[in-house]
């Protein structure tokens, strides 16, 4: 057989193969963004309890990739998150639970803002809209007391690190810091998800739920503490409202739990 034959019997064999490869991938691809979570990617084990989670939520009726983007999605964000799950689906501890990872958490703010538009407003134009610049490079705060890693208890829930990995001082001067990474000026300290969780139960107030820096999970306001406040020696009337709880983690009163100390901002409300 003469080379050019070759040649082009190889061309067109190497064209069907590359053609079969593309056209198994399209429709791979076609089939998890289309098809039933609970029958594509959310059928692997490690994704049975968020799966679980989400089917008794309120959001259920919600795809998954409205919130994280599909298989065919353009989102560069979205397509890193679920090329990380596969490299974990395939390297990692099959044990190990799914977390919400820092930069999960800026898409789904978003996905939040499209679907609540009036709760995000409401809380664009709150306290707890403020950035990181605006929490830790204070310098009437910072002058008085350094920053800590306590502060992101509720202060940077999903900064993952320490503090020190987040700010650093530029100079001797108390009130000299800067953040070691510029872009995180502008990012939401306190995003929707520290205190709303998305995948919890329908019909009752768990959608309220601390986010926990160091467990990093979210906490159910029922398992919350209620918090004790006194005026002087009196006791004072606290809400049963499992919600007040989450409030009460980062704005309660001080170790003496006196009315109006410390952080206690719970009558000014939450937006």
């Amino acid at each position: 057989m003469r080379p050019g034959r070759w040649f082009r019997l190889l061309l067109g064999l190497g064209l069907y193969c590359a053609a079969f490869v593309i056209a198994c991938a399209v429709g791979g691809l076609g089939y998890f963004h289309f098809a039933d979570p609970r029958k594509s990617c959310a059928s692997c084990h490690e994704m049975i309890g968020v799966t679980s989670n989400w089917t008794e939520s309120s959001h259920r009726t919600v795809s998954c990739r409205a919130c994280h983007g599909g298989s065919l999605t353009l989102d560069v964000h979205a397509l890193r998150s679920h090329v990380d799950r596969i490299v974990r689906h395939f390297t990692g501890d099959p044990s190990k639970p799914v977390r919400l990872l820092a930069r999960h958490v800026l898409p789904l703010h978003e996905s939040c803002r499209q679907c609540h538009p009036q709760a995000f407003s409401d809380w664009q134009v709150s306290r707890h809209s403020t950035t990181y610049a605006r929490i830790f490079l204070d310098p009437a705060h910072n002058t008085t007391a350094s920053p800590t890693n306590d502060c992101l208890r509720c202060h940077g829930m999903f900064f993952e690190g320490d503090i020190s990995s987040l700010v650093a001082r530029t100079s001797a001067a108390a009130d000299s810091w800067a953040l070691r990474d510029p872009e995180k000026a502008v990012e939401p300290a306190i995003p929707c998800l520290a205190c709303h969780q998305v995948h919890a139960p329908s019909g009752d107030t768990r959608a309220a739920g601390l986010y926990d820096h160091r467990e990093r999970a979210h906490f159910s306001a029922f398992l919350l503490p209620t918090a004790s406040v006194y005026q002087g020696g009196r006791a004072v009337k606290v809400s049963r409202d499992a919600r007040q709880r989450v409030c009460m983690e980062c704005h309660a009163p001080s170790a003496a739990h006196q009315l109006g100390t410390s952080d206690d901002r719970t009558p000014a409300g939450v937006h």
